[in-house]
């Protein structure tokens, strides 16, 4: 009976197409956990969002943004996917969005950002509808204005239409989070610009603008994203989100 078991969950999961991209071991033991082990009535919260991996042309060097709710903070460029569409389907799996308790809370800014939480025994569901890219954002232009156009960062001609690859998709399944008190998943889409001569021309000059916290970013090494903080003068300038060590190919 046991293995009669387990060979339904498999033909349940895979056929339905969520081991399309996230087949391997960490995806049974979500299903198992989620759907029949201790997770399956605990609210779990999800984030899901995207980040950019912006290299400063013939250097090992990268552009960071600030955080707007973190303190000296930087970051890569991105934030959470959106939702569209009515609520429908989101309020049959009984979601709830994110409050300042369990969350960073909703506001004009963040009103249907993809962090909420579900029950345990919907967590697949949700995984399994992200993967169809139904009735969300499926694109990282908007952050990208958001954060750099808008901001005066970048020019707005020479960025006005950009080009870029998703490198990998990278998943972290019922972490606890101290922070937000509760359990988590957490999706990342790294992405990578692939600038034309003129925008690697924009790049390369930006870097060499002296460094300044109140332009609200900066261009970290390699080795500032490794130790997470970004060192100037011999002290530290700024924290470095853990995060951002997905777009050196590190995990956190």
């Amino acid at each position: 009976m046991f293995k009669t078991l387990i060979a339904a969950i498999l033909k349940q999961a895979f056929t339905k197409g969520i081991g399309k991209v996230w087949e391997n071991k960490d995806m049974l033991s979500l299903y198992w956990k989620t759907l029949f082990g201790r997770y399956k009535k605990e609210r779990i919260r999800f984030s899901i969002s995207y980040l950019f991996r912006i290299k400063i042309p013939g250097t090992n060097s990268y552009l960071l943004v600030l955080n707007r709710r973190i303190q000296n903070q930087l970051q890569p460029v991105g934030g959470a996917y959106k939702r569209y569409g009515d609520d429908k389907l989101f309020e049959s799996l009984e979601f709830a969005p994110d409050t300042r308790r369990n969350g960073i809370g909703i506001d004009g800014i963040s009103d249907g950002d993809l962090r909420f939480t579900v029950p345990g025994r919907n967590v697949i569901k949700i995984i399994k509808w992200f993967e169809e890219g139904r009735e969300r954002e499926i694109s990282g232009e908007r952050e990208f204005k958001e954060e750099l156009i808008d901001q005066d960062i970048l020019d707005k001609d020479a960025f006005a239409s950009i080009k870029y690859r998703h490198i990998r998709r990278v998943s972290k399944n019922l972490r606890y989070s101290e922070f937000h008190q509760c359990y988590e998943v957490l999706i990342y889409d790294i992405l990578e610009l692939l600038p034309d001569q003129k925008q690697k021309d924009f790049l390369t000059n930006l870097s060499k603008i002296p460094f300044d916290l109140k332009n609200k970013y900066a261009i970290a090494e390699c080795e500032d994203i490794e130790q997470l903080r970004l060192v100037k003068n011999g002290h530290q300038a700024a924290k470095i989100g853990e995060h951002t060590k997905l777009i050196i190919n590190q995990n956190f």
